[in-house]
């Protein structure tokens, strides 16, 4: 009798063989460096302006202000971008993509691994030690300790631009072996909110990645827009669902 194997059996060592890759890649350090030091002068902003000159008030000295000031939705989205358009069409052309999938592990769980390794080393790196050196700076340059629960609640949000970018550049890449034109694409799906929203305010509410605008909110425990986050989330499965039904119709 021959062996039956579940799909998703070789997933747990395809995963790992990610993570080792992300590492040995360097991409994650470069990541934390780049995510890092562009996070480090936002939250010297404020400290920054008072050094040129300026006379900055009471409030725009509070440490958990300039930590959630720091622009990290921009440095996060960025990051998610670059990290991700390379992470299928690599293998694709170097032919161990054809290799991998000879393996018993369907291609589903093998999209599955890719996204949850990149969102596992984006989480640590490019959201988690970014806002704790970020967090560790304004304690030293503000006098006291941010607030350590908003900061949680912020990266959490902005966790969503990561797992939308990987998944969309992971859909394209089962059609698209240009790291380029991936990008391209993806930084027209960044623009479009602007467009829309010269003629559609309300609308570019909807938009998914629009979800980087509710991170300050719902960190402060102010109302955030549940329907943005709706849209984030049916985005996310639609993408990821079109890109198993494209990589499953793929010869390879």
């Amino acid at each position: 009798m021959i062996a039956s194997h579940p799909p998703s059996r070789g997933f747990g060592p395809f995963l790992r063989k990610e993570l080792l890759e992300w590492w040995k890649g360097r991409a994650a350090l470069v990541t934390l460096a780049a995510v890092g030091a562009l996070g480090v002068i936002g939250t010297l902003a404020t400290r920054i302006d008072e050094w040129a000159g300026g006379t900055p008030i009471a409030t725009m000295l509070e440490p958990t202000a300039n930590v959630l000031g720091a622009q990290f939705d921009q440095w996060i989205l960025f990051a998610g971008i670059f990290a991700s358009i390379g992470i299928l069409t690599q293998e694709r052309a170097t032919g161990t993509l054809a290799w991998t999938l000879s393996k018993p592990m369907s291609r589903s769980w093998l999209l599955a691994a890719k996204w949850t390794a990149a969102m596992v080393m984006l989480a640590v790196f490019a959201v988690a030690l970014p806002l704790a050196v970020s967090v560790a700076v304004a304690t030293w340059s503000y006098g006291s300790l941010p607030d350590l629960a908003s900061v949680v609640r912020y990266g959490l949000v902005l966790l969503g631009l990561p797992a939308f970018f990987v998944a969309m550049n992971l859909a394209l890449a089962t059609r698209i072996n240009s790291q380029a034109a991936i990008a391209a694409v993806a930084f027209a799906v960044v623009a479009a909110p602007y467009f829309i929203g010269a003629f559609l305010p309300q609308a570019a509410e909807f938009w998914p990645t629009s979800i980087a605008a509710m991170a300050a909110p719902f960190a402060t425990e102010s109302a955030a827009h549940a329907p943005t986050i709706a849209s984030w989330a049916v985005a996310l499965v639609a993408i990821g669902a079109v890109g198993v039904v494209s990589f499953n119709r793929d010869d390879m």
